[in-house]
């Protein structure tokens, strides 16, 4: 079933995908909009470098894989990846980017419906375009960052080592226990910020203090 929902979610993905395109593409007709897209395409970059950190330390950080629902189908991953984190080089690409389609499916749906006339719409449509783009991306750079160089072509090299796409140098820092930093993994920009002011840490005093629930629970294993 899970394997079946992903596939319908890339599928999805793809003409939603397919359709926003033509649209904002449409709408670049002019220099002033070439660039305001080309602006998008990277604020859209650093807006999935944090989106995927945020569920990333979501995933490491609250409840367990008998979760109902997302315990099964998101925790899991997560938790059975710090135990073999070189499990997802041998995934195919549903398996690697399903649930990443599935999560940037409502970014993409508004992306795909709204009006593109004036500049503000056009670039809030770009923007959400390309944070869609980039969430597919997202688990791919991650699943490149634990992969073997002989299994990367030159063109994910590179961008590797230009810091375009997650280092594995950088990744590496969050594979130690207990898990608790360097979450982001399309880009690994957000991680320095993040980490210098504390963003996760302040995030789980709060949902700690005004529920009560313990992150990082050792039952939630």
């Amino acid at each position: 079933m899970q394997r079946l929902v992903e596939a319908a979610a890339v599928a999805l993905f793809a003409l939603l995908a397919l359709w926003a395109a033509v649209r904002l593409a449409s709408a670049t007709e002019t220099p002033a909009r070439a660039a305001l897209v080309a602006l998008c395409a990277i604020l859209g970059w650093i807006a999935t470098d944090f989106l995927s950190g945020m569920a990333h330390w979501a995933g490491d950080t609250w409840g367990s894989v008998r979760t109902p629902f997302i315990g099964p189908w998101f925790i899991r991953p997560f938790r059975e990846h710090h135990d073999d984190p070189k499990a997802m080089t041998r995934h195919d690409f549903i398996e690697t980017n399903g649930a990443s389609c599935f999560g940037a499916l409502p970014l993409l749906a508004v992306a795909a419906l709204l009006p593109v006339e004036d500049h503000a719409a056009a670039f809030l449509q770009a923007l959400l375009f390309f944070t869609a783009l980039g969430s597919l991306l997202a688990n791919q750079c991650h699943k490149w960052a634990h992969a073997d160089a002989s299994q990367l072509g030159p063109l994910v090299s590179g961008a590797q080592r230009l810091g375009l796409v997650l280092p594995p140098v950088h990744h590496r820092l969050h594979h130690a226990r207990p898990f608790d930093t360097h979450y982001c993994t399309a880009s690994g920009w957000m991680n320095v910020p993040l980490n210098a002011i504390g963003f996760f840490r302040a995030l789980e005093y709060v949902i700690g203090k005004t529920s009560g629930v313990v992150p990082r629970a050792p039952e939630a294993r």
